[in-house]
């Protein structure tokens, strides 16, 4: 189910356009002027936006609520402004689903202007979408259900997939290699060694798995391994041998209680952490991932204790929870480390420009968003559509 949310929060960056004159009111979300004349734009991906949305905080919140033991009065958190003032979570759903819905517009009929196909292999690809992340996730006659209560045919509903797919074709098209604001490799190569970091660490908890401090004489426990450790390194012991020694997070494989099927994964960790350590960048992000749909990445104050430092320096850092002793290696050392971000570093690179080439889009299209269709599906009436209860718990 984890696969599934990684794959839509992509793509509710992403989607099909779906473009008509107007019936009733309620069947077109966006009315635009094109070359003189009116165009309406359907309110299907619209409605498909603010469900996933609300489905996605709702299954957050009711994860969070269970986790404290506490029931959760969703219709409280809609007119909250806690964590989204000033506007209520209500507000910012819709602001949201509109967001993602002028993004789609814009891949769209941009994918369009630029005269761009999908070849036999991306077709291929949404086929696959469909029938891992969807029909494999949800089976066959509730995945035609959900297709059909949000109004969409199987083949709009394909391309709503699909749009993915466009918009890297789009960011190729500008800033791959021959695009009129092509980025280099040797522009990333640079950009990687001025930005990012490498460093090996070894862990202490200072808290349980519920977030309790240890106290008194367990704590200090931890100080006095912490002590051991810092002496060893400065006895002339090497950082690797030290960090198998104490570090938290290095698995003893010869613990009775791994299952033979973890001590693949854990030993392939070990290996990492012994030889490698962690490549991240200013924000602390080693992996898109992880960041982006879980917002997992290394604690400012040791990502600002490394950059500090030189290569082959170590120092100890206390941040809630727990303590770190960290040490800085080159960045450069291999080939891979540089490979294992440039996704990441090309995507740093054309996003400022990314967002100037939407905003002029938009500028330029001269919109307005339908209110009796904003008006007839507000949050507080939509109940659940997606499954997603428990996916956010490692948000």
């Amino acid at each position: 189910m984890k696969k599934i949310i990684a794959m839509l929060l992509v793509i509710l960056m992403a989607a099909a356009l779906f473009a008509g004159c107007s019936g009733s009111g309620l069947d077109y979300i966006v009315t635009a002027k094109k070359n003189g004349e009116t165009v309406n734009y359907s309110a299907k991906p619209y409605i498909y936006y603010l469900q996933w949305i609300r489905d996605y905080y709702y299954a957050y919140f009711t994860t969070a609520a269970a986790q404290m033991e506490q029931t959760l009065n969703w219709d409280n958190v809609l007119q909250s402004t806690t964590l989204t003032a000033p506007d209520t979570m209500s507000q910012f759903l819709v602001k949201s689903a509109k967001e993602q819905y002028l993004t789609y517009l814009y891949i769209q009929e941009t994918f369009e202007e630029l005269g761009l196909t999908l070849t036999a292999e991306d077709e291929a690809q949404v086929d696959a979408i469909i029938q891992q992340d969807w029909v494999g996730v949800y089976g066959y006659d509730k995945f035609n259900t959900i297709r059909q209560q949000l109004g969409f045919t199987y083949d709009e509903f394909r391309d709503l997939l699909a749009c993915n797919i466009k918009s890297e074709k789009i960011v190729n098209y500008y800033f791959g290699e021959g695009g009129s604001k092509e980025i280099t490799e040797d522009e990333m190569y640079d950009y990687f060694k001025n930005h990012y970091v490498r460093f090996k660490y070894i862990v202490f908890s200072t808290a349980d798995s519920d977030g309790n401090k240890y106290k008194d004489e367990k704590l200090e426990a931890v100080k006095a391994q912490r002590d051991a450790a810092l002496a060893e390194l400065e006895g002339g012991a090497s950082f690797e041998d030290v960090l198998m020694k104490y570090s938290e997070d290095y698995f003893d494989l010869t613990d009775g209680t791994i299952l033979p099927s973890q001590k693949e994964a854990y030993e392939k960790q070990n290996e990492s952490m012994v030889n490698d350590g962690l490549v991240i960048d200013e924000d602390g992000v080693f992996s898109e991932a992880l960041a982006s749909y879980y917002n997992i990445s290394v604690d400012e104050d040791i990502v600002e204790q490394v950059f500090a430092m030189k290569d082959g320096e170590y120092h100890a850092v206390t941040i809630d929870g727990s303590i770190w002793i960290v040490k800085r290696y080159a960045v450069d050392e291999k080939e891979s480390y540089f490979e294992g971000v440039q996704s990441m570093i090309f995507k740093a690179l054309y996003s400022e420009d990314l967002v100037i080439l939407q905003t002029t889009w938009r500028s330029q299209l001269d919109y307005a968003f339908n209110q009796a269709v904003l008006d007839k599906y507000p949050p507080e009436s939509l109940t659940d559509l997606f499954d997603l209860a428990g996916t956010s718990s490692a948000s």
